[in-house]
C-alpha cells in the first residue's frame, strides 16, 4: 500500500502568551524552542518523537526550521498537513499560524483587476502614451476597459518609446486608466471611441504643486521637529533619494542581503517621502529619524513572518512609531502578538486600513492596538482628467470640497483620517510620483503624530511601556479635527499641529 504523500506548508510557532519563551513558566516548551537551530542558506531538518502509546513504536515528525527571531522567539517552520495534528499533540504549549502574505495599500485596483485577454477583438489599438513635448514614456500601464462591470479589456505597458498596442472587443472604451510610474499624473477618461492608432499627453508633476497633503499640511512652512522622534518604515525599502536621509534599517526577507534595505519597488520611498522629505519637497515630519524594515521581496507579498521580524527589530530599535502601509482581509494571531508587544515597549503601530471599495477595514488596522487610517481627498488639488477623478465619493465633509476616497475602506476599527488621494512623494532614483491609497493617508498620520508628539518631552521621556503608549494615543487625541465624514469613514478624524487645529480649512 502507497504512502500518502505529504505536502510541506509554513507555520509560525509562537508561545501561548507571549512572543518569547519563559522557561520557568514552560519548560518542555522552552527547551523545544532553544534547541531549533535554523539557517535560511541551509535550513535544519528536526525529528520529534510524540509520547508513545501502548504497545506502539513512537511516532516521528519531520520538521523543517526556515528561520527564526532569537533563540527564544518565533519560529517559521514547514511541516506537512498531514503530520500537523501529531505535532499538536506533541507540543500543545505552542500555537501554530499559518504563514500567509500582505500587499502593499495602494490603490491600483484597474491595474490589479484586469488581466483578461478579450473572447474576440474587434479593434486592435497601437497607443503612444507622450509627454509635453511629444516624446514617448516608457512604462506606463494603459488599461482600458470595454465592459468595466465584467472586468473585460486589455491592458499593457508601453515600450522605451512609449508605445503599446491593446486589442478589445469593442469599438469604444468604458474607462480608460493611465498609470505613469513616475513623474506625470496619470489620465483617467471615459467613453472613449477607438481608433487604429491612438495617443494621450500627460501633465508632469510641476514643483510646488498644492496636493491633498499640502492643501492641509503646509509644509514648505514648517521648520524641522524640535526632538527627535524614530519611526520605522515597514515596507518595499526607502530610498536612494536626495530628498530622503535613512538612519539605518534591517532586511527582513528570507534568503536576502539583510543590508540591503534600500527600494527596487518604489512604494516605501514613497511611503518615506510623506513622512521626512527634506529639500525639494518636505514630507510632515521632516527631521525625523527613519528606519527602513523591508519585508517585500520583489513583485511578492510580504510574509507575515517577516513583518513580524520587522516589529521585533523596530523595538529593539527603540522606534517611536511603526508605519505599516500594508493589509490583508483576515486577522492574523502573530503580527497581533506583535503589535502588541511594540505597544508594550511604548511604541505606536500605524496601519492603512486598505483600498477595497468601502469594505471591511482590513489588517493589521483593524487589530484594536493598532491605529487605523482611512483616505480622504479634496477636489482641485489634482488634474481634471487625473485617474484621481475617479475616486471622487461621498460622503463629502463639512467641507464639501473633502471626500472619502471611493476605495477607502471603513469600519467602526477606523481610528484616524488623512490625504490618501494624489498624493505627491519622493520615488527611488531622485523622481517624483503621484500615487493614491490608505498607503498614503497612514503615513500623513505617523508623520503628524510624529511632529506633535515631539512637542512633548515629557512623554517621550516615560520608560518604554504601555503607560508610554498610553499616554501618546491620550496627547494625540487632543490634536484632531472631525472633517464631517462620519466615524466610521474618519474615526477620530484628522491630526492637525496646535496652530491650525481651530483654523478653518
Amino acid at each position: 500500500m502507497n504512502k500518502q504523500r505529504k505536502f510541506p506548508e509554513n507555520y509560525i510557532l509562537l508561545p501561548v502568551s507571549k512572543t518569547r519563551v519563559n522557561p520557568q513558566d514552560t519548560p518542555k516548551v522552552a527547551k523545544f524552542f532553544t534547541q531549533l537551530q535554523s539557517s535560511s542558506e541551509a535550513p535544519t531538518a528536526l525529528s520529534l518523537n510524540v509520547r508513545k502509546r501502548p504497545a506502539q513504536p513512537s511516532d516521528e515528525i519531520t520538521v523543517t526550521v526556515l528561520d527564526s527571531i532569537d533563540t527564544e522567539g518565533a519560529k517559521l517552520i514547514s511541516i506537512s498537513n498531514e503530520e500537523l495534528a501529531s505535532f499538536r499533540f506533541s507540543y500543545p504549549g505552542i500555537r501554530i499560524i499559518p504563514e500567509k502574505f500582505y500587499n502593499p495599500a495602494i490603490a491600483s485596483r484597474e491595474i490589479i483587476k484586469i488581466h483578461l485577454t478579450e473572447p474576440q477583438a474587434l479593434s486592435t489599438v497601437t497607443l503612444r502614451i507622450l509627454d509635453q513635448q511629444q516624446q514617448g514614456i516608457p512604462d506606463v500601464t494603459a488599461v482600458f476597459f470595454s465592459d468595466y462591470s465584467a472586468s473585460r479589456g486589455a491592458s499593457g505597458v508601453t515600450d522605451a518609446s512609449g508605445t503599446v498596442v491593446l486589442k478589445l472587443s469593442s469599438n469604444v472604451a468604458e474607462r480608460i486608466y493611465l498609470y505613469p510610474g513616475h513623474s506625470y499624473w496619470g489620465q483617467f477618461k471615459t467613453d472613449v471611441a477607438l481608433s487604429s492608432e491612438m495617443s494621450f499627453t500627460l501633465e508632469p508633476i510641476a514643483a510646488g504643486y498644492q496636493d491633498a497633503l499640502r492643501f492641509f499640511y503646509q509644509t514648505s512652512a514648517w521648520q524641522p521637529l524640535p526632538r527627535k522622534i524614530k519611526i520605522g518604515i515597514i515596507d518595499t525599502g526607502i530610498g536612494p533619494h536626495k530628498d530622503l536621509s535613512v538612519l539605518g534599517g534591517k532586511n527582513l526577507v528570507r534568503g536576502e542581503n539583510e543590508n540591503d534595505y534600500t527600494d527596487d519597488e518604489g512604494h516605501g520611498t514613497h511611503v518615506a517621502g510623506i513622512i521626512a522629505a527634506a529639500g525639494e519637497l518636505k514630507g510632515v515630519a521632516e527631521g525625523a529619524d527613519i528606519m527602513s524594515y523591508r519585508v517585500f521581496a520583489k513583485g511578492q507579498g510580504a510574509s507575515n513572518f517577516d513583518i513580524i521580524k520587522a516589529i521585533d527589530q523596530a523595538i529593539k530599535d527603540n522606534c517611536d512609531l511603526i508605519n505599516m502601509s500594508l493589509g490583508e482581509a483576515q486577522d492574523d494571531e502573530a503580527i497581533s502578538s506583535y503589535i502588541k508587544e511594540a505597544y508594550n515597549a511604548g511604541i505606536l503601530c500605524f496601519a492603512a486600513s486598505g483600498n477595497d471599495n468601502r469594505g471591511p477595514v482590513s489588517f493589521p488596522a483593524a487589530y484594536s492596538l493598532a491605529l487605523a487610517v482611512s483616505a480622504m481627498g479634496r477636489k482641485g488639488t489634482f488634474p481634471e482628467n487625473s485617474v484621481q477623478a475617479g475616486s471622487v465619493q461621498e460622503p463629502y465633509g463639512t467641507d464639501p470640497a473633502n471626500f472619502i476616497a471611493d476605495f477607502s475602506n471603513q469600519g467602526i476599527e477606523t481610528d484616524l483620517t488623512a490625504p490618501g488621494v494624489g498624493i505627491i512623494s519622493t520615488y527611488p532614483g531622485d523622481h517624483y510620483a503621484v500615487m493614491d491609497g490608505t498607503s498614503m493617508s497612514c503615513p500623513a498620520a505617523t508623520g503628524m503624530a510624529a511632529r506633535i508628539l515631539s512637542g512633548s518631552e515629557e512623554i517621550l521621556n516615560l520608560p518604554r511601556n504601555q503607560i508610554r503608549a498610553d499616554e501618546m494615543v491620550k496627547y494625540l487625541a487632543i490634536y484632531t479635527k472631525l472633517l464631517g465624514f462620519g466615524a466610521n469613514f474618519e474615526g477620530k478624524g484628522m491630526l492637525y499641529t496646535n496652530d491650525e487645529l481651530h483654523s478653518e480649512t
